[in-house]
């Protein structure tokens, strides 16, 4: 079912409801109907229910509020929370850090996050934790899988099968287990492929894909109290075309392998030690010929990208608070060269697009909460990170060394049972990474002398939980020292200044019905200059309503984004990479579901109702300085049928 983000909308109907807000003469109402309070500084997805189609993690998370994403093709939606991507987003895969391997971005982190082999995704909008790594400005997004629960059986699965008619796409999903109290073994199997879908005006747009991923679990209790586990997972795809680039990829290949320890001690201040490492390796291979017509010039781009690191968390309690701190670790080594392809299939390199640069970040944190009274707690966090990047294939001494130190500090109080104020002050800070500091494809030149963005933020949030009512405002002020532009495609330092805000509520109307909506906006310039910084998502509102009784369940929303007319255009004066000023849209989604048995449903839904053509303003310019606005989907149906056992 589509999570939807939200709009203030709600205003309009609000005349037609009967009812105040929170009505104290209905109690035995607000007692049965609790909605889960609502937050603009966080969001949870429930990976585990039926979800719409969706060609990976960063399509699932443009449904939520501040969360827009960048479309190049089929697959590969670069996710963008509050006017900040790339880098400037931690995100984790089940613990890990996965850098994709492409410098255009044509498989950013969530490309290798098929989004029913996970059980949630968390996402943290602005910088509310040290304990995720370094930088993260912009916000952290958490792929989480969860220990898997056995009833006196000892095995449980899911099997889920889904068609969405335009592009002719299909999913097929198994996640099996079996095990005990003991220990456990789970497997997680999803495949797709996708052919070329038509926008809104009927024309084709080249996006089709084929992709896997399979992933194997063991985990043992190896102590009363203590836990081992280990994965490995492979994704692999083929044949991914990108209308938005002047390249397709062939392939594009992902391993990863975590293990972790989970011990939580007995009758000690130290209440849990978690241990992790990982290792995630991609190669891949970008090219103008293989899946296109060729040109006068035939190019290929391989390239790869190796991570590996870990992490040492401890929970305590001591005199009081409530402490985490450790270490962690990352180590991303990236290659890639640009090639000339001759008829004779002899390859020529042309440059280093990545002359097999290391970064490597080692960071020290802890953040603690105290309890000031019953209604207030103070939170505070702090992190030290020193950074190295060297690149072995440059004709100078390039390398660079950093000690960067972030922290923030959360104050909340309860204004009484209904309302709670939160704010937050913070500093993060972001090194330069591998493509910025080193990339040479002919025009687009990285910058080795980068300098680390500094992100000064302030963020205030109201919220309120008041029985069929749940709502959650936050306006947020992030000045940036040494903000890293991409001008005219060269690379310096200037300042910066994002503001923005988020908007959440809830509104549960009786038994049946649920009314909800948000809104956000986000607002980028250089303060160097006074312009708009390029690439920042336009006002989006979205109002949903849902109804559910017994085994159906129903709902629609409506998403309204406004024009965007405060840019930065590529070719003009200030450099940027918009294309044009986007006008505005508006799009209805309806889906429907029921529960045939306990453990079987269908859920079927209609994307696009009214078959609109339009584009998001987020758009990507490729390393042939192509820049393309591609058009999202036109009328989609769909169904998905899923099984438990």
């Amino acid at each position: 079912m589509r999570s939807a983000r939200r709009g203030f909308w709600i205003l309009a109907v609000y005349g037609v409801i009967n009812t105040p807000l929170w009505a104290d003469d209905q109690p035995m109402l607000i007692e049965v109907i609790k909605p889960l309070p609502v937050s603009a500084a966080e969001s949870e997805l429930n990976l585990n229910q039926p979800l719409a189609p969706a060609a990976d993690g960063g399509e699932v998370l443009r449904d939520l509020t501040g969360v827009s994403g960048s479309r190049m093709g089929g697959r590969g939606i670069d996710p963008v929370i509050r006017g900040q991507q790339q880098n400037r987003l931690n995100v984790i895969l089940d613990g890990a850090y996965i850098y994709g391997a492409c410098p255009n971005r044509m498989d950013p982190p969530t490309t290798y996050s098929a989004a029913e082999s996970y059980d949630r995704v968390v996402v943290l909008k602005g910088n509310h934790s040290v304990i995720y790594g370094p930088g993260g400005s912009g916000g952290t997004v958490l792929f989480e899988r969860e220990r898997p629960q056995f009833d006196a059986k000892g095995y449980r699965g899911k099997v889920s099968a889904g068609y969405a008619g335009n592009g002719e796409s299909s999913t097929l999903v198994a996640d099996l287990a079996a095990g005990s109290d003991r220990g456990y073994v789970r497997f997680i199997g999803d495949k797709a492929d996708a052919g070329n879908y038509e926008d809104g005006a009927g024309d084709e747009v080249r996006s089709s894909y084929e992709t896997e991923s399979n992933a194997l679990m063991l985990g043992a209790r190896v102590a009363d109290r203590t836990w081992l586990e280990g994965s490995y997972e492979q994704v692999r795809e083929e044949d991914v075309l990108f209308p938005g680039a002047g390249m397709d990829s062939p392939y594009s290949d992902a391993d990863t392998w975590r293990l972790k320890l989970d011990h939580q001690p007995q009758g000690s201040s130290i209440q849990r030690i978690r241990a992790e490492v990982y290792r995630a390796d991609i190669d891949h291979l970008m090219d103008n010929y293989s899946l296109r017509p060729a040109g006068m010039m035939r190019m290929a781009a391989p390239t790869s990208s190796d991570t590996l690191g870990g992490r040492l968390l401890i929970d305590s309690y001591i005199g009081g608070h409530q402490l985490q701190w450790g270490v962690d670790h990352q180590q991303n080594n990236r290659k890639g060269v640009r090639q000339m392809v001759m008829p004779s299939g002899m390859r020529m390199d042309v440059s280093d697009l990545w002359p097999d640069v290391t970064i490597e970040q080692t960071g020290l944190f802890a953040e603690v909460k105290h309890y000031l009274l019953a209604d207030s707690w103070l939170k505070a966090g702090g992190r030290l990170d020193h950074v190295t990047a060297d690149a072995k294939r440059t004709p100078a001494d390039d390398d660079a060394s950093e000690n960067n130190l972030s922290g923030f500090l959360t104050w909340n109080q309860r204004l009484d049972d209904r309302f709670s104020l939160q704010s937050t002050l913070s500093r993060s800070v972001r090194t330069a990474d591998a493509t910025e500091r080193y990339i040479d494809a002919g025009s687009w030149q990285g910058n080795p002398d980068l300098d680390p963005e500094i992100h000064q933020q302030m963020e205030l949030m109201l919220s309120a939980d008041a029985g069929r009512f749940s709502g959650s405002v936050s306006g947020y002020l992030d000045r940036v020292d040494d903000f890293i532009l991409r001008k005219n495609n060269r690379y310096s330092n200037v300042g910066a200044q994002l503001y923005g805000i988020d908007l959440e509520l809830a509104w549960q109307l009786d038994a049946n019905w649920r009314l909800s909506n948000g809104v956000s906006w986000v607002r980028g310039t250089n303060r160097d200059d006074d312009t708009n910084l390029s690439q920042i998502p336009p006002l989006t509102a979205t109002l949903a309503l849902d109804y559910q009784r017994d085994a159906f369940h129903a709902g629609g929303d409506w998403l309204l984004v406004s024009q965007q007319s405060d840019v930065c255009l590529a070719g003009s004066d200030c450099g940027g990479q918009d294309l044009q000023q986007t006008p505005g849209y508006g799009v209805v989604n309806l889906n429907a579901g029921y529960d045939i048995t306990a453990n079987l449903s269908v859920d079927a839904g209609i994307d696009n109702l009214f078959d609109k053509r339009y584009s998001d303003h987020l758009n990507r310019e490729d390393l042939l300085g192509n820049s393309v606005q591609v058009s999202e989907p036109g009328r989609n149906l769909w169904v998905r049928m899923s099984a438990r056992f």
